[in-house]
C-alpha cells in the first residue's frame, strides 16, 4: 500500500488523506472516517463536482451508483459503504482497490506490443461474468427481483486489485429494471465501442447488453484491438447494429480456435442465439479452461499479470 499521507481536508466524518483522481463528473479522494484505529484499511470518498450539484439529473445519474451497489455484496463487486451529503456536497464511500483498472492494464499490453496470456485473459473474464450474474440476478431481501443492468461493462470499470481480486464497479447508469418507480432517460449510455446491437437500435437495455460488452472486452484482450472501429462514430455504430466483428484468428493467429467459437457465440447477431446469461457464458470460459487451459488463483494471476506487464 502506497503512503497515505497527511489530512488534507475533513469532510463531515470523513477524513480525505490524498486525491487519487478526477473525472468529469466527480473527483476521488483516498479516506478514512474519524476514529478508525489506525491500521484500517484506506477506503474512497468520491465526491461530485460543486458545478454539477444544480442539475438534477446529474445528481441522480451521480446517486443511481450508490443506490444500486449499496444492495449489492459480491466479492466480484466493488462494495460501496455509505452515501449522502456534507454541507451540500454529494458523496459515496466505496471500497479502495489498489490494483489497476483492466483500461491501464491494456494500455500497458499495447505499449509493450504484446497481449496477456490467453489463460490471464480468460480468467479475468470468468470472474467478470460472475459479477454480472450475480448483478442481473440480484433480489431484494423479500426476494424480489431488482433487475439490474450495469449499461456500462467496460476496461475502465472493471478493477484488477493488487491481491488478484476482479472487481467491477462504477454503476453510475445502472438500471433497476424490477423496482417499480425507477426511471432513467433513455438515451444510449455507455462508451461506444461496447454497446450492442440492440442498445443502436433503441431496445430497452437487459442483461444481455452486460453480456455483449463482456464479450467485446473478451475479443479486444484477444485480439489486441478493438472489435469495433471506424472512420467516424455512424460508422462504428452501423458496424456494431449489423455486428461485423472481425475474425478473430485472422488477427491473431494463436488465438485458440475454441474461444474463437465461444466469441462466435457471445457476438452473434442474434441475441437469442447468444449465451442465455453470464453464468452460461462463464460456463463456457471455465470449461475452455479445464480442456485446453488452467484457472489461476488470485495470487498467481498478480504474478501473471506483473509478468506480462513488466
Amino acid at each position: 500500500m502506497s503512503q497515505q499521507g497527511a489530512l488534507i481536508e475533513q469532510f463531515g466524518k470523513y477524513q480525505l488523506l490524498r486525491k487519487i483522481g478526477h473525472g468529469g463528473m466527480a473527483e476521488v479522494f483516498l479516506a478514512k472516517e474519524d476514529g478508525a484505529p489506525a491500521d484500517t484499511p484506506p477506503f474512497v470518498i468520491k465526491r461530485m463536482h460543486h458545478e454539477l450539484e444544480a442539475d438534477r439529473d446529474a445528481v441522480d445519474l451521480f446517486l443511481t451508483e450508490a443506490d444500486v451497489t449499496l444492495m449489492l455484496t459480491h466479492p466480484n463487486i466493488i462494495r460501496v459503504y455509505d452515501s449522502g451529503e456534507v454541507s451540500g456536497r454529494y458523496f459515496i464511500a466505496m471500497e479502495y482497490v489498489h490494483g489497476k483498472t483492466l483500461e491501464q492494464i491494456i494500455d500497458r499490453c499495447a505499449q509493450k506490443q504484446r497481449l496477456l496470456e490467453t489463460d490471464v485473459t480468460v480468467q479475468i473474464m470468468v470472474e467478470v461474468l460472475r459479477a454480472l450474474e450475480y448483478i442481473h440476478n440480484a433480489k431484494t431481501a423479500s426476494g424480489r427481483p431488482l433487475g439490474i443492468v450495469h449499461r456500462d461493462v467496460t476496461p475502465s470499470n472493471i478493477f484488477i486489485g493488487s491481491d488478484g481480486g476482479v472487481k467491477v464497479g462504477d454503476f453510475g447508469v445502472a438500471k433497476l429494471v424490477g423496482v417499480e418507480g425507477w426511471t432513467m432517460a433513455g438515451s444510449i449510455k455507455g462508451k461506444l465501442g461496447y454497446l450492442s446491437p440492440e442498445q443502436i437500435a433503441g431496445e430497452p437495455p437487459g442483461p444481455n447488453i452486460d453480456l455483449w460488452a463482456a464479450a467485446v472486452i473478451l475479443f479486444e484482450l484477444l485480439a489486441g484491438e478493438r472489435a469495433f472501429v471506424g472512420e467516424n462514430e455512424l460508422e462504428v455504430m452501423l458496424r456494431i447494429k449489423a455486428a461485423k466483428v472481425p475474425s478473430l484468428r485472422k488477427i491473431n493467429k494463436a488465438a485458440p480456435k475454441p474461444l474463437e467459437k465461444i466469441l462466435e457465440r457471445a457476438l452473434h447477431k442474434k441475441d437469442r442465439k447468444r449465451f442465455l446469461g453470464a453464468g452460461e457464458f462463464a460456463a463456457a470460459l471455465c470449461e475452455y479452461q479445464a480442456k485446453h487451459g488452467r484457472a489461476y488463483t488470485q495470487a498467481e494471476l498478480v504474478a501473471a499479470l506483473t509478468q506480462s506487464l513488466s
